[in-house]
């Protein structure tokens, strides 16, 4: 119990639990853990965004909303994978970023148009990659569902 009454306990999921492979627990952990990817992911795009312009509210509420939508469907199909997907995933958030930043121009800020032309760039790029990975028996993938970051492109969106 925290004995300094002036400053609550933190209400965090402990990171064992976030990064345990096999832990996919009740949806609120699903829920917990997929906004704790999210705050990892927003801090890579930030990252390759730099101070090179700002992301405008609606923006980040698009990606927000549409991630955490793919993120938790992956989570449900494939467990929690986050310690073996980190890399993966925060390296598309900065491709996402980056997409994102060039779609914005001289803008001075990435709109929520620019932000939805990056998302569909980075999904159209690990579909593609997953793929290739698939056609040339690359022994790591899990099938027709590997997927580079596969939080970023899950099944619920293939024609």
């Amino acid at each position: 119990m925290n004995q300094d009454m002036s400053r609550p306990e933190p209400d965090v999921t402990p990171q064992a639990d976030l990064a345990h492979p096999t832990h996919v627990g009740t949806n609120t952990d699903l829920e917990r853990a997929v906004d704790y990817i999210l705050d990892d992911c927003f801090f890579a795009l930030g990252q390759a965004i730099g101070m090179r312009m700002t992301v405008d509210y609606d923006a980040v509420k698009f990606i927000r909303g549409h991630y955490r939508t793919k993120f938790l469907s992956a989570m449900r199909e494939f467990g929690n994978r986050w310690s073996q997907d980190r890399q993966n995933v925060t390296g598309v958030a900065m491709m996402l970023g980056e997409r994102a930043t060039r779609y914005a121009g001289d803008r001075g800020s990435v709109d929520v148009e620019s932000a939805m032309k990056a998302a569909a760039d980075v999904e159209r790029y690990c579909k593609l990659h997953s793929r290739r990975a698939a056609r040339f028996g690359d022994p790591t993938a899990e099938g027709s569902q590997s997927r580079i970051a596969g939080y970023w492109c899950t099944d619920d969106d293939e024609p």
